[in-house]
């Protein structure tokens, strides 16, 4: 008897291990979509916050070659200035692939612009999250969340 009494109790215990290991994937199962949005919002605040950080250089870079004396005559024209700022950003915003790039304002005219007045560039773009997984996107909105960069500089 003492030898089916331990076999019974052997079979039990691995009967018990079989239902933990089914218990730990259900609750795997209920924990894994808070914690894929935890890392994508993760990751996506961090995309976005190094975007940000591209158009505000982007903007210091058209700024300073809007404001840049270079003989008379010689300033830069405004389209000259937004295409700086424009192929920064081109060259280094992280899009996901959507390639929407980012749109200058320049104001006044750099052409125009005298020792001593300020120059400001604005730069504007729009930030869509990974549209591969449009259904855990931490911004709310399909349309993405709209970034904006602005340098003001003196002009030598």
């Amino acid at each position: 008897m003492d030898r089916f009494t331990s076999l019974a109790v052997v079979l039990r215990r691995h009967a018990g291990a079989q239902a933990m290991r089914g218990g730990a994937m259900v609750e795997f199962a209920l924990v894994l979509p808070l914690l894929l949005l935890i890392v994508f919002g993760v990751v996506g605040f961090s995309v976005a916050l190094l975007d940000k950080v591209v158009m505000t250089n982007a903007t210091r870079e058209a700024a300073r070659q809007g404001t840049t004396f270079r003989g008379v005559n010689l300033r830069p024209s405004l389209a000259d200035v937004q295409k700086v700022a424009t192929d920064f950003c081109t060259a280094n915003l992280i899009d996901f692939g959507t390639r929407s790039g980012c749109t200058a304002t320049v104001t006044p005219d750099p052409a125009t612009l005298v020792s001593g007045n300020q120059l400001t560039v604005k730069v504007q773009h729009t930030f869509t999250f990974l549209g591969l997984v449009g259904f855990i996107n931490p911004f709310g909105s399909a349309d993405g969340v709209v970034l904006q960069a602005s340098t003001v500089m003196r002009a030598e």
